[in-house]
């Protein structure tokens, strides 16, 4: 990638500003360093890591990881590390391990840079071994081995003893010295007044600048100070040993300390980018591989990040074009237009996201080349439009299908007929080799040229009431709008309409008719824009108001279902009370009159059983019933033959038993057309079969069935019963056994026999009642509770 070309569109300031985002030095390098790759692979991926960073929401703390490549490098070549650099290699250390331990706790969630945090090598050794020898301050400490320990005892056990002997001299002649002992040259000396020096045998250190004090080392205490001496030399030789030992084994895990600097840069690149993606609201671009260009809301981060107003560009190469030429108004933005298309593919092929809306597509290319600005110079004595050429000349010597060219002004700096001459050959040999090219410029030939020709096509930046609107529209070529703008800047109307009459009046005609064009095409834009926020507006009610529906319709089932369940319970409560009432009534024989009570009970009870159905009655199939047909109550759980009908009151026969139910509580099982021997005719018998099998039940299903047939078997006066529970996990038939040892009716259970089905069978013998029985007459309401007279 040519570096000039690099700088003519910023890329280097955008690296800067990356590399501002690293919290390390070996992030901050390589940000520096990056280059555009037309891989598409390596792009992908590395767009795949910064996704993976994104959608992690959190990032982990680099500031420990400072550079020590210097000093690994001193390590590596015998040097002894002092005591606070081989701080900072510990704390690398423990910078690099919790970086490692970040991703480790999160790598299903990043698996492609797990792959690179997952080689970080943790240095636990070198940690603990800097940790236990050196202190916070980087001071080797006393329990860093056991011979500095015992040195540094033995060290200051005789300082003290020194001092303290020092300090009683001092005190029994305190006419002779004016301070207590202090230090010069490593030894502890006494200062002696100049008058007193004959009385003070010993060595001489230093005066006072006033001459008046002598620093004298007494004679007996000479040999105490050079042992105290030979200690600090032990003690110096322990500590550079100790230092010595911890610099060797930095030096060597040099080699995998690098290795993890630089997978950590790496890394710290990686958040960069995450980082740069967040600041500028960024999107990933789709990687095309047929050439094609679509980008969409593009805007140039340097102008993002001088907080101005940015309009967003929406630029694409419309289908068997290979030549784009911009035109409009200076300061109209075609200059930024061609710059930013140019930034942002260089910096797509750096892996990076874009400052772009969704359906942003470009290709990776090769080179981007570019010819912006004047670069006119004259220490090489170069004018504007030999520096053009020169730049075009290299252009067109390495340009293919795989480069993207952008020329700014093209065929400027020179006569108008021959700098169009110029252009138009230059844009022909571009299309012709199918290199993508965008070119700006304010030539109307070149303009009216390139609206005829294949693979070439116009573009206009937007000029309305005066103003430039920064605003693209491929198709048309735009005006450059000179005399508004003259108009604009305060140069006289009469100089205006002089340069206008000289332009001639077919000219004039064509610059209004773009102006209105592009006058209605703004008006147009603003009106697809209203027109897409209302859309969009009427697509966030719809969801909303859906979302609503659904809230409110699952409300609704909650509610019904609720209250279904209470129904439920209050049907369960009801059959059982009707089935104790006519379990009773068979016991005690009751009168006629009982009997007549009790249905009035049942019937009422009934009534209010329809009421409660009727708040949550859902919608079932309509079907007519009539005499004869066989259904089925749900509430009681019964068939019976249907006698009468009136209205949507039904009168249903069970056996010798006739109730009137809602037509509601009913479900048609079978037609008076197909029934033969299901249900018992009005006025037969009605059988019960002293058998039933709970199997595949629950425990509740179950207890609530046996329940029900043991009434029945009480109302029928059945004696012997058999109860099929299979035989399975023995669980039913446990619960089976403890609910009839616990029922007063049961006489006697036990297993069948082989040929009856075994343990998966359990046989019972009921006590039959006794005649006038009134045992549980208590459980029924008064008013129904059968009398003591028997029936004759």
């Amino acid at each position: 990638m040519a570096g000039r070309s690099l700088e003519l569109l910023d890329f280097p300031r955008i690296r800067e500003l990356v590399a501002g985002f690293c919290r390390t030095q070996m992030g901050k390098e390589p940000a520096l360093g990056m280059l555009p790759r037309a891989d598409p692979e390596w792009v992908a991926e590395e767009l795949d890591k910064v996704d993976e960073l994104l959608a992690l929401g959190e990032e982990p703390s680099l500031s420990e990881v400072v550079d020590v490549r210097d000093l690994l490098t001193r390590a590596r070549q015998g040097a002894a590390l002092s005591g606070k650099e081989l701080l900072n290699v510990k704390q690398v250390c423990a910078g690099i391990r919790r970086c490692r331990q970040f991703f480790s706790r999160r790598r299903d969630r990043i698996p492609k840079v797990w792959l690179i945090a997952r080689l970080l090598v943790e240095q636990a050794e070198l940690e603990q071994a800097v940790e236990k020898a050196l202190d916070d301050a980087g001071e080797v400490c006393d329990t860093a081995t056991p011979r500095l320990k015992q040195t540094r005892q033995e060290l200051r056990r005789r300082r003290n003893k020194l001092v303290s002997r020092l300090e009683h001299m001092a005190a029994d002649h305190p006419d002779w010295f004016t301070d207590r002992p202090t230090v010069r040259r490593d030894r502890f000396v006494l200062p002696v007044r100049i008058e007193a020096r004959d009385r003070v045998t010993g060595v001489i250190h230093e005066s006072s600048g006033t001459g008046h004090t002598l620093f004298v080392e007494p004679m007996e205490t000479v040999g105490e100070q050079n042992e105290l001496a030979e200690l600090r030399g032990i003690e110096v030789e322990e500590v550079a040993r100790i230092l010595r030992s911890l610099s060797d084994l930095v030096a060597e895990r040099e080699q995998q300390l690098r290795a993890s600097l630089t997978r950590t840069g790496k890394i710290d690149l990686l958040l960069a980018k995450r980082r740069f993606a967040l600041e500028f609201d960024c999107k990933r671009p789709e990687i095309t591989d047929d050439g094609g260009i679509q980008l969409v809301a593009g805007r140039h981060p340097l102008l993002v990040r001088r907080k101005v107003r940015v309009v967003p560009l929406d630029f694409g190469f419309p289908e068997d074009a290979q030549v784009v030429l911009i035109s409009g108004p200076n300061a109209g933005g075609k200059t930024v237009a061609i710059k930013t298309l140019g930034l942002l593919s260089l910096m797509m092929g750096c892996g990076m996201h874009l400052p772009v809306g969704d359906g942003a597509r470009l290709p990776l290319f090769r080179e981007v080349f570019a010819d912006i600005g004047d670069e006119q110079s004259l220490d090489s004595d170069l004018s504007s439009f030999t520096a053009h050429m020169t730049r075009l000349k290299g252009i067109l010597e390495q340009a293919d299908e795989h480069s993207l060219v952008l020329l700014d002004e093209i065929g400027s700096s020179t006569a108008p007929e021959e700098g169009v001459a110029l252009a138009i050959a230059v844009l022909e040999i571009l299309r012709n080799r199918g290199v993508r090219t965008v070119a700006t410029s304010h030539f109307g030939v070149l303009k009216v040229f390139v609206q005829d020709q294949p693979g070439m096509v116009n573009a206009a930046m937007g000029f309305q009431d005066g103003q430039p609107t920064y605003r693209l529209t491929i198709g048309f070529p735009g005006e450059s709008s000179a005399f508004e703008i003259a108009a604009g800047v305060g140069l006289p109307d009469e100089l205006l309409e002089k340069a206008q009459a000289r332009l001639g009046r077919e000219w004039l005609d064509l610059s209004t008719k773009l102006r209105d064009l592009n006058q209605e095409l703004e008006q147009a834009r603003v009106s697809r824009q209203t027109a897409s926020e209302e859309q969009a507006r009427a697509e966030r009610l719809r969801l909303e108001y859906e979302e609503k529906l659904v809230g409110l319709r699952q409300r609704a089932a909650d509610e019904q279902q609720r209250l279904r369940a209470e129904q439920e319970t209050f049907l369960r409560e009801t059959r059982r009370e009707v089935e104790n009432l006519v379990r009773q009534i068979k016991e005690s024989q009751a009168e006629h009159e009982a009997v007549v009570k009790a249905k009035r009970y049942v019937e009422d009870r009934l009534k209010q059983v329809t009421a409660t159905a009727a708040e949550v009655k859902e919608k079932h199939p309509s079907f007519e019933l009539t005499v004869g047909d066989v259904v089925e109550s749900r509430m009681f759980q019964r068939r019976g033959v249907v006698a009468d009908i009136r209205r949507d009151q039904v009168t249903v026969a069970f056996g010798q038993i006739r109730m009137q139910l809602s037509a509601d509580d009913l479900t048609l099982v079978q037609s008076e057309v197909r029934q033969k021997q299901e249900v018992a005719e009005p006025g037969e018998s009605y059988s019960f079969e002293p058998k039933l099998s709970i199997r595949g039940m629950t425990k509740e299903q179950a207890s609530e069935a046996v329940s029900r047939f043991l009434d029945e078997a009480g109302c029928f006066r059945a004696k012997q019963l058999a109860i099929l529970h299979g035989k399975g996990t023995g669980a039913l038939q446990r619960m089976l056994w403890d609910r009839l040892r616990k029922d007063p009716r049961v006489e006697e259970l036990r297993f069948g026999e082989e040929y009856q089905g075994g343990s998966g069978v359990t046989l019972l013998t009921l006590r039959m009642p006794r005649s006038g029985s009134s045992e549980k007459n208590k459980e029924f309401p008064s008013s129904i509770r059968p009398g003591a007279k028997r029936r004759p």
